[in-house]
């Protein structure tokens, strides 16, 4: 299951908007390096070496840095931060099953969702429901 919803990000002092995907499928927490740079700039930290991720549709993508960034949901702000993949290779779209499926900015795998007490509910989307808060 997965749900796409806009929330925000914060990381060093500043806050943006952006569409986030949900995904209880995917193992990692991952952001377009593209976005993020547009937003705050190369303040990435390179991981001691590369990961390699594998998308739905069997692609394989490699992943050399990561960021931590705190999480903002409705208004409510995660915590503690989130360490999150920043890719190079991000793609806009892939391929499953014929139907080409948009890719957002952030992608929130089950690691995360799990963290932050996140629930998917096919009526009322997300819910976080065991997660430290600030309002």
């Amino acid at each position: 299951m997965h749900v796409l919803e806009k929330i925000k990000i914060k990381f060093m002092g500043k806050e943006v908007e952006c569409e986030a995907l949900f995904d209880i499928g995917s193992n990692y927490t991952i952001i377009q390096r593209k976005f993020f740079e547009k937003h705050f700039g190369k303040s990435w930290i390179k991981l001691p070496r590369e990961v390699k991720l594998y998308l739905i549709n069997g692609e394989v993508l490699k992943c050399d840095k990561y960021v931590e960034i705190m999480i903002v949901i409705d208004d409510f702000e995660l915590l503690p931060p989130e360490t999150v993949l920043v890719l190079d290779d991000f793609v806009k779209e892939i391929e499953v099953n014929g139907r080409k499926v948009k890719l957002p900015e952030l992608i929130i795998g089950s690691g995360t969702m799990d963290k932050y007490g996140i629930i998917l509910d096919p009526k009322e989307g997300i819910k976080v429901v065991g997660a430290t808060l600030l309002i």
